[in-house]
């Protein structure tokens, strides 16, 4: 099961908690079975049919102290199923709610469109003052005026800060109304998880004027990742959406805005509190030995294969491991042990470790790579899919490792590194090398590939002039970003002319397979 979203938030000034509990169990209850005033669901299992679509429910109460709901939808025909668990608990004067949505598929290549459950915002709107540590929620968007923007810069720099922040700035000039309904729909999509605020244009004034470029302006949206912001923070983490952008594609920009928000909730610890229950939920399960069926035999082959491509990057591990240990007891024996922990932890100047996705990948290695690396704004093509799917993360900072190995091994050509190309420098095992097999990296196509017109020019990408005048160029290699997700699986294309004009990698394209088929898909 994929996790998709996790909203976790107390209500220290519930005025009565006991109370409090009872009406939540309400909520719960009328959500998860569709009808209105519902009473709390006695322990066990119901089964209800919800708009042609199958829904089970698990409940166990546990007196006034609290109770879990464990939701799980199955459309009929379909290969998709969804779970929304909901658990609160209360500790003395304190209720505690979790909320959290996953899915599970036998499709790899399902692409999720996801809004917070409904219960959300019904259970928000039941709390005195929700907060996620020293964080309120909203459960709608809040307009800050010109007079008030030192509310919002004081929330951005807040290091105690535990939510996104999502800012949603008013076109300039001519425009309609629309930009508000953005966000709304943005901030009915995130709640429980991130926070809205709107400016209009004399707010937009006064915010860069205490922001300068990290602010946000002309109708975009920026999304402030949880750690304090201030006119000398790095801002390309917070990723920001031109209004163009929207302009052209609305609903997959919010979709994208949203589940972008989501991913990082999905990602958040759930605090022990949660887990006061735990046993008892287990000890009261009535579920048994599940039998083998056809889908739980698919899982297992997939489970196969995720350990052998485990297996695989143990062994990188380890090499990679065995590499800095020798290299820290030289340091270390030359009296530069200062290096060794002067370089252990990410800074505001250094490149950073990970990325949130595959779009993350491409804008860092734009900033922090680009005197070894050339991509030009074509290069990237329907990235939505792969950011939006299940393995987003993981294929996210596989390109990025994939791109930091190409402008690794550019600037060790330039430093007189020349046994080979890309392939035998990875090969020769660099810390920060791209594994060289067949799975991983192909430095060319196959004779199929490249004697098809239909298929070979799909491999033409944007180039330097420097490199080809015509601003065009076949690219064949190309790095293998993952395997086994079906057609929307990242792969990275390139060009090597480090031993040419410009001494860079040129990367053309950096999309899903399906936009550069092989013959077999064809």
């Amino acid at each position: 099961m994929t996790v998709l979203y996790r909203a976790i938030w107390s209500d220290a000034e519930t005025i009565d908690p006991t109370a409090a509990v009872h009406q939540l169990a309400g909520i719960a209850a009328s959500w998860a079975t569709d009808s209105p005033n519902s009473a709390p669901l006695a322990d066990g299992p119901t089964e209800v049919e919800i708009r042609s679509q199958q829904r089970s429910i698990q409940s166990h109460r546990f007196g006034d102290e609290g109770f879990e709901i464990n939701v799980h939808d199955h459309m009929q025909g379909g290969a998709t199923d969804w779970t929304t668990l909901i658990k609160v608990v209360r500790v003395e004067n304190t209720v505690h709610c979790l909320v959290e949505n996953g899915m599970e598929s036998a499709n790899l290549t399902q692409r999720v469109t996801f809004r917070r459950p409904k219960v959300v915002h019904q259970m928000l709107r039941a709390a005195t003052k929700p907060c996620l540590g020293g964080s309120g929620l909203l459960t709608e968007p809040q307009a800050i005026p010109a007079n008030g923007i030192e509310i919002l810069t004081s929330v951005l720099a807040n290091p105690a800060r535990t939510v996104p922040v999502i800012v949603c700035s008013q076109p300039a000039g001519p425009h309609d109304a629309d930009w508000t309904s953005v966000a709304s729909d943005i901030a009915a999509g995130v709640e429980g998880v991130a926070v809205v605020f709107t400016l209009d244009q004399d707010a937009v004034t006064a915010f860069r004027k205490e922001l300068g470029d990290l602010a946000i302006w002309g109708g975009g949206v920026r999304i402030y990742l949880p750690n304090p912001v201030s006119p000398g923070s790095e801002g390309w983490r917070h990723r920001y959406y031109v209004h163009k952008r929207l302009q052209l594609a609305r609903q997959a920009t919010v979709n994208r805005i949203i589940y972008s928000v989501a991913q990082l909730s999905a990602r958040r610890r759930v605090p022990d509190v949660f887990n006061e229950f735990s046993d008892q939920v287990e000890a009261a399960s009535t579920g048994g030995a599940a039998e083998l069926t056809e889908e739980r035999d698919y899982w297992q082959f997939q489970y196969e294969l995720s350990l052998e491509e485990r297996s695989e990057l143990e062994k990188e591990l380890a090499q990679a491991r065995g590499h800095l240990s020798r290299l820290k007891s030289e340091l270390i024996t030359k009296r530069l042990d200062d290096l060794v922990w002067g370089t252990k932890d990410e800074d505001s100047t250094s490149i950073p470790d990970e990325v949130q996705d595959t779009s993350e990948a491409v804008i860092a290695a734009r900033m922090y790579l680009s005197d070894w690396l050339n991509i030009p704004d074509t290069a990237e093509r329907e990235l939505e899919a792969i950011d939006t799917a299940p393995e987003s993360y993981v294929w996210g900072n596989a390109s990025w490792r994939g791109l930091r190995a190409l402008a690794a091994y550019a600037k060790d050509r330039a430093g007189g590194w020349g046994r080979g190309g890309f392939w035998e420098w990875c090969a020769s095992g660099p810390v920060d090398g791209w594994p060289a097999t067949d799975k991983k990296l192909s430095m060319t196509e196959g004779e199929g590939v490249q004697t098809s017109k239909k298929l070979s020019r799909t491999r033409v990408f944007d180039v330097a002039p420097a490199v080809d005048p015509t601003g065009r160029l076949t690219m064949l290699a190309h790095l293998k970003v993952a395997e086994g997700g079906g057609n929307i699986v990242p792969r990275i294309y390139f060009h090597d002319d480090t031993g040419g004009k410009t001494r860079k990698v040129h990367v053309g394209f950096v999309g899903p397979h399906y936009l550069v088929p092989n013959k077999s898909a064809n």
